[in-house]
């Protein structure tokens, strides 16, 4: 094992893209089993809703396999994944406006589904407070780095935000995360 996957982090042989674009279901069912979590828990954050995160978790992997022979060797899988999520996601909500959002209470409920199989509690804990407590955008930033292992150059590159915007927002929210956990072990 590799400090990534020590750390919890995505870790997705790059070769997997080859034998998806040679027509091996196999590997794509090992990169569907590998990544699935992280990037669903990314695409509830950018819809918050959960009908909307399944099917453009379909979409993404069903884009992967027809792409896959465009997959270049960048460093880390996931973030070009991600892109690829992202870029449904953008092209969705073209096409939709307006359409309604769940109540927080729903998506802490699918937050605990989704990381019930977590090693270590702490990090769970850690997403809920996020989902509930910080925007959107730094939100997407911290799941970007924490969860997938994403670099900060990466997560700019991914989001189109310059490297400055995106260390800014990740140190703001995650020092609005550590005051928000200060406060709840003080009323212990």
């Amino acid at each position: 094992m590799t400090k990534k996957q020590e750390k919890g982090h995505v870790y997705i042989p790059e070769t997997l893209f080859k034998e998806i674009a040679d027509g091996d279901n196999h590997a794509l069912e090992e990169l569907y089993y590998i990544s699935y979590k992280p990037l669903y828990a990314f695409l509830l954050s950018l819809t918050l809703n959960k009908e909307d995160a399944d099917d453009l978790l379909q979409d993404t992997y069903i884009r992967v396999r027809e792409a896959a022979h465009l997959y270049r060797h960048q460093g880390n899988p996931m973030a070009w994944i991600m892109k690829i999520a992202k870029n449904l996601f953008l092209m969705k909500k073209r096409k939709e406006k307006g359409k309604e959002t769940l109540e927080l209470s729903e998506i802490n409920t699918m937050i605990e589904n989704t990381f019930y199989g977590m090693d270590q509690v702490e990090d769970r804990l850690f997403l809920e407070e996020l989902f509930l407590h910080i925007k959107k955008e730094d939100r997407e930033i911290i799941i970007m780095n924490v969860l997938m292992g994403m670099t900060f150059s990466e997560i700019a590159s991914l989001i189109d935000k310059p490297l400055g915007t995106v260390l800014s927002r990740y140190h703001r929210a995650m020092k609005r995360l550590k005051n928000l956990m200060k406060q709840k072990e003080e009323r212990r």
